[in-house]
C-alpha cells in the first residue's frame, strides 16, 4: 500500500503558474459576480423612478448608479464579496446592502414621500441580491475545476479502492473533490485509509456530524457482499438530503481516469440515494423564499403591530412564543409565533398538545389560533433561512400521538427531514392541519409529506400557497 499512501510529486514551476491562474480565475469570478449585483440593484432604481415618473412624483431620490458603486465598495470593504466555497448568504451582503441605503437615503431624498419608495427599492434589491448569489453559488459548483470548488466528501468504510481513489483526488493539482475523512464501525481496525485521513467515527458519528457541516457525497467503501451492512449504512443517512454512492470491490486494469464524481477511473458508481432537490431546485426554492418573505415582512408589519398590542392588552407576557423545532438535516432552530397561551401555562416542549376549548389558550390566542394567525411570524424563519413557505410542518421533539413520540410511531418519519420544514404544506391544504393527536392523524399528515418530497417542483409550491389561503380562510372546526 505505500505506492498508494506516497503523494505525487508536481513540478513546483508549474504549480506556481497553475495557482496563480485558479487566483486570477477566483478574482474574475468575484468581480463578474459584484457586477452583476451591482447591476441588478441599478436596475431596480430604474425601476422605482420610472415608476414615480409615471405618477408625477415630485423630488429627488439617489441615483440608481450612485448606489449600485456604493454596494459595490461596502462589499469590498466589508469583506462580503462571493467567494466560493464560502458565500456568506445570511448576514454580511444584507448589511452592506442595508448600510448603503441607509447612507444614500439620508443623503439623496429630500421629500419624506420617497422613503416608501426607498424601502421598495431595499426589499427588491435584497431579493435580487440572494437570486443572485444563490445562482453564482450554482455556477461555482458548475465550473467547480475553474474557481477550485471542491464538494465536500466522506468515506463509510475503509477499503483498498477507497485508498486508491484518495490516491487519485491528490495526483490533480485542481480536485474536485475535498475528502473530510472516513468513518468506520470497527474501532481500532487498521486499514488503507489510516494515514491518508482522519477517522471522524461511526456511522452514527457521520450523522450528528452532517448537523454540523455541510456535506455533499458519502462514498460507501464497503464490500459488495456485506449487503447487511450497506443496507444498515442506507437506513441510517436516508433522511438526509446526500448523494449516496457505492466504490467497487475491484478496478479494471484498462479503465481511464475521470474527474466527475459518480465515475472513478472510468467506471460508473452505483448511485443509492439522491437529495429530493436539484442545485437548481433548492436554489430556486430559496430565493423564492426569501424574496416573498421579505415582501410579506413589509407588507404585513402594521397587522405584525396591531397583533402586538392586542396580545399584550389580553394577558401578561412577551408578544412571541418561541420554540425548539427539528429543521433540514434535522438541526435544530427556534421557531416564532404569536403567543396564544398564558405564560404560566406555556408547555416549552410541546409534550401536552392544545386541543379543543383548552383553558391554557388566551382570548385572542382562540381567534388567532383558529385562522392559523399565530404561525405568521414564522415569515422570519423563512428569511432567516431555517423554514420555507412550503414544506412538511415542523413538530415539537417530544410531540406525542397516543401518548407516544412521533418518531417513535413511524420508522420513516425522519425523512421528513430531507427538506426544509414549510409555513404550509401539502398536509395542511388537504385538511390534515391542527392537531396529530393520534396515530391515524399522524400518518395521514407525513403520508401527504412525503407525497410533496417525491413529486417537489415550483409550480407544486405555488398551488399549494394558493390553497393555503383558501384552508386558512375556512378552518376545520376542531382547529384550536
Amino acid at each position: 500500500m505505500s505506492e498508494l499512501i506516497e503523494r505525487p510529486t508536481i513540478d513546483s514551476a508549474a504549480s506556481i503558474r497553475l495557482a496563480w491562474a485558479a487566483r486570477a480565475r477566483l478574482l474574475l469570478f468575484r468581480l463578474t459576480a459584484v457586477v452583476v449585483e451591482a447591476t441588478l440593484i441599478g436596475f431596480v432604481g430604474k425601476a422605482i423612478l420610472l415608476g414615480l415618473h409615471l405618477i408625477k412624483s415630485t423630488g429627488e431620490i439617489t441615483p440608481p448608479h450612485v448606489v449600485a458603486l456604493a454596494y459595490s465598495i461596502a462589499l469590498v470593504l466589508m469583506g462580503a464579496t462571493p467567494a466560493p466555497p464560502k458565500f456568506d448568504q445570511r448576514v454580511k451582503p444584507f448589511v452592506a446592502l442595508a448600510v448603503t441605503f441607509a447612507v444614500c437615503g439620508i443623503i439623496g431624498i429630500d421629500s419624506q414621500h420617497h422613503v416608501f419608495a426607498l424601502i421598495v427599492w431595499f426589499s427588491l434589491s435584497a431579493s435580487a441580491v440572494v437570486c443572485a448569489r444563490q445562482m453564482t453559488q450554482l455556477a461555482a459548483r458548475t465550473v467547480a475545476g475553474a474557481i477550485q470548488v471542491r464538494r465536500s466528501v466522506a468515506f463509510v468504510g475503509n477499503s483498498d479502492v477507497a485508498a486508491e481513489m484518495m490516491h487519485e483526488i491528490r495526483s490533480h493539482a485542481q480536485p474536485v473533490l475535498e475528502p473530510i475523512g472516513f468513518f468506520d464501525d470497527r474501532d481500532g481496525r487498521p486499514g488503507p485509509l489510516n494515514g491518508l485521513l482522519p477517522r471522524l467515527g461511526t456511522v452514527d458519528d457521520l450523522v450528528e456530524f452532517i448537523h454540523e457541516r455541510e456535506l455533499d457525497d458519502v462514498f460507501v467503501a464497503m464490500p459488495w457482499s456485506a449487503s447487511d451492512r450497506i443496507r444498515a449504512v442506507i437506513e441510517r443517512l436516508r433522511f438526509l438530503p446526500l448523494t449516496v454512492r457505492l466504490l467497487p470491490d475491484h478496478l479494471p486494469p484498462s479503465a481511464l481516469p475521470r474527474r466527475e464524481p459518480d465515475q472513478f477511473r472510468g467506471v460508473v458508481l452505483p448511485t443509492l440515494m439522491v437529495p429530493p432537490m436539484s442545485p437548481m431546485g433548492r436554489a430556486t426554492k430559496r430565493a423564492i423564499d426569501f424574496a416573498m418573505a421579505g415582501l410579506l415582512l413589509l407588507a404585513l408589519s402594521p397587522l405584525f403591530l396591531i397583533l402586538a398590542m392586542l396580545i399584550k392588552l389580553d394577558s401578561a407576557g412577551p408578544v412571541f412564543f418561541t420554540q425548539p423545532r427539528s429543521g433540514h438535516f434535522g438541526r435544530p432552530f427556534r421557531i416564532f409565533k404569536f403567543r396564544s397561551l398564558h405564560v404560566a401555562l406555556l408547555d416549552n416542549a410541546a409534550e401536552t398538545l392544545v386541543s379543543h376549548g383548552d383553558q391554557r389558550v388566551t382570548r385572542i390566542g382562540r381567534f388567532i389560533r383558529k385562522y392559523s394567525i399565530d404561525e405568521i411570524p414564522q415569515i422570519l424563519n423563512v428569511f432567516l433561512g431555517d423554514m420555507s413557505l412550503v414544506g412538511p410542518r415542523p413538530h415539537a421533539k417530544r410531540a406525542k400521538a397516543n401518548g407516544r413520540v412521533y418518531a417513535d410511531i413511524l420508522e420513516d418519519y425522519m425523512l421528513r427531514y430531507r427538506v426544509k420544514p414549510g409555513m404550509t404544506g401539502w398536509a395542511q391544504v388537504n385538511g390534515w392541519r391542527g392537531n396529530t393527536d393520534t396515530e391515524e392523524k399522524l400518518r395521514k399528515r407525513v403520508e401527504f409529506d412525503f407525497n410533496y418530497i417525491s413529486n417537489w417542483s415550483i409550480l407544486f409550491d405555488f398551488r399549494i400557497m394558493l390553497l393555503t389561503f383558501q384552508s386558512a380562510l375556512f378552518p376545520p372546526s376542531d382547529n384550536a
